[in-house]
């Protein structure tokens, strides 16, 4: 691959305008009005000499590296090596012989290739050791060049060295921020790869043999085992780095993906026991939190999102808390079904809604109890902390409101789902239907 290819990205980068650059204090440049040009420097002749020597400076560079081991020196082609270490020598040496330079800026050269040998995965010490050798061969060279003139020559090329320097470290900064630019690119085409392979799971894709392949490798789900999603309220302050932190160490795998209003993560329990996990997530205080079912493979993490959103759905609005969707798969009826869930709310309990909210909210908490101590009005008065009668009177009046008996098997079971509506939904009048909202 050509550097030249690189110029253009790379001199988005040199000018600070690339999304890839940090800030504006990181764009590296050289000396603006290049000092070593003027009419009392002998740098700038003592350069022009050594661009002569170019062909033999580049053998003695490719012999050192091989000489210190330099791992990607031994490895890559040998014309990919002298083409880069040729074009690296030259664009120091015609800056500071103030000759034209590629791309109008010396920069771009080093940047590119620094840019170029990360995407090779060449580790950056290995490139940095390279342009070590060429740095300090090329100061020899333009010592022994001042020292083949005159003293003379010689001490002022010492007391120029200074911008000399510089230069060269200027070069080296400018590799490390190709290389860096690289290594950014890649993080982000790499997280994209991962967002768009989370999505494709949660889509109901899993059952395309390729997507699960690529899930292992990629992710390090395996096709199989034991998967849930939860589902965490982005918008209520919940974030999964809270709850990641709840999970020990190696316990269970989990990946992690924001969409919109919600953090998404997909959980390979491993050996640990869902209400386990459920514990564990629930020690984050304050966050509203949907755990679906567990599934067995890939292919079901569409199922299991759906889950884990219904689950969360089952939370009321401003309550907080983790919802398991097996420990409410009433509520999640409820919340799946609203507008039927509303419409049974009304045939059960009538006239009782229309009660002023005090006395409703206690007629209901009646009811609530007396179906949880298995129809018991003795219970039931245990329960709230009054006397029997008073349970019995309560429920007389319920059954005044609703017009129906609780003796009834089919009412009873209607109001106890009632009940459950109530506690999940908010006490509204029904919601539109999906002919309205058209």
């Amino acid at each position: 691959m050509s550097v030249p290819a690189h110029i253009a990205s790379v001199r988005a980068i040199t000018s600070g305008t690339a999304k890839d650059a940090e800030s504006p204090s990181d764009v590296i440049h050289l000396p603006s009005t290049r000092p070593l040009g003027g009419h009392d420097s002998v740098v700038p002749a003592l350069a022009e000499a050594l661009i002569r020597q170019a062909p033999q400076l580049i053998e003695q560079l490719v012999e050192l590296a091989a000489g210190r081991d330099v791992e990607h020196v031994q490895q890559l082609p040998p014309a990919d090596i002298r083409r880069s270490l040729r074009e690296h020598v030259l664009g120091f040496l015609r800056f500071l012989a103030d000759k034209p330079v590629p791309a109008d800026d010396p920069l771009t050269v080093p940047m590119a290739w620094g840019h170029h040998r990360a995407q090779e995965g060449v580790a950056l010490e290995s490139m940095l050791r390279v342009h070590r050798l060429a740095t300090q061969l090329l100061w020899e060279k333009l010592f022994d060049e001042a020292r083949a003139r005159s003293p003379e020559v010689l001490q002022r090329l010492l007391d120029e060295s200074g911008p000399v320097w510089d230069v060269l470290d200027s070069y080296s900064l400018a590799l490390v921020k190709g290389y860096r630019s690289a290594e950014l690119t890649a993080r982000r085409e790499d997280a994209a790869r991962r967002d768009a392979l989370f999505d494709a799971l949660i889509e109901g894709r899993g059952v395309e043999p390729a997507v699960a392949a690529e899930a292992r490798v990629t992710l390090g789900l395996p096709t199989r085992g034991r998967f849930v999603v939860v589902a965490v309220d982005a918008d209520a302050g919940g974030s999964f780095r809270t709850l990641s932190a709840a999970l020990p160490a190696r316990s269970v795998q989990a990946v992690w993906r924001l969409r919109s209003d919600r953090e998404i993560g997909v959980l390979e329990l491993g050996r640990t026991a869902l209400p386990r996990l459920v514990e564990w997530l629930s020690a984050g205080a304050g966050q509203r939190v949907g755990v679906s079912g567990e599934v067995d493979s890939l292919a079901d993490i569409a199922t299991a999102y759906h889950f884990a959103e219904t689950a969360l759905q089952t939370l009321r609005y401003g309550a907080t808390g983790v919802a398991a969707f097996d420990d409410r798969l009433l509520e999640a009826f409820v919340v799946t079904s609203p507008n039927v869930a509303q419409r049974l709310t009304q045939r059960a309990f009538g006239h009782l809604l229309d009660c002023a909210p005090e006395e409703r909210d206690v007629l209901l908490t009646t009811m609530d109890a007396w179906f949880r101590s298995g129809c018991s009005a003795a219970k039931a008065a245990q329960r709230l902390h009054c006397h029997r009668n008073t349970v019995l009177n309560r429920l007389r009046r319920v059954e005044s409101l609703t017009g129906h008996s609780l003796d009834d098997d089919r009412h009873q079971l209607a109001c106890q789902m009632a009940l459950v509506a109530v506690n999940t939904l908010p006490l509204t009048s029904p919601p539109q239907s999906d002919t309205e909202n058209m």
